[in-house]
């Protein structure tokens, strides 16, 4: 897959896209916690769950909403970072510690993750962008290939 210059974001796009990540994002952990998982468990009919990490640098949680697919135990993860050029944090900090909470419909449960292999990625890549088309559209767009974090059940 070749990376088109032309069609990546601009400065403006990026910080365009960081303010309204972090207006959706407050909004819908809001809403979340609030509800016990009720309203805001999906977004654009796709689900939505809050990952729960621990700040590499600052060893505080961090939570963040994503889309996830659910198979069997297992949480699938995209790291798009809406499709700007960095791995979001969430995904640097489960590489520094992978046991994570997740909190899912108001089911909360403590999961392993770990980064997909590239045969992991090629399995659920089709199943994750019939889930989210647009998740190929932006990988497309951006400046590198989207990781996959795969969670299972921690024992």
């Amino acid at each position: 897959m070749s990376k088109d210059p032309a069609r990546q974001f601009t400065p403006y796009h990026i910080a365009l896209l960081k303010f309204l990540r972090g207006l959706i994002t407050s909004t819908n952990i809001w809403l979340l916690k609030v509800s016990k998982g009720r309203i805001g468990n999906s977004f654009l009919g796709v689900p939505v769950l809050l990952l729960t990490t621990v700040g590499r640098k600052s060893g505080q949680e961090r939570t963040q909403p994503l889309y996830y697919l659910q198979t069997g135990d297992r949480i699938v993860l995209v790291a798009s970072n809406a499709g700007t050029a960095g791995d979001p944090a969430w995904l640097l900090n489960i590489q520094s510690n992978p046991r994570v909470t997740v909190n899912a419909r108001g089911q909360i449960k403590t999961m392993l993750a770990h980064i997909a292999s590239a045969e992991e990625k090629a399995e659920y890549w089709p199943q994750l962008t019939t889930l989210f088309p647009k998740w190929q559209m932006m990988e497309d767009r951006s400046q590198r290939y989207f990781k996959i974090a795969i969670l299972d059940p921690s024992n």
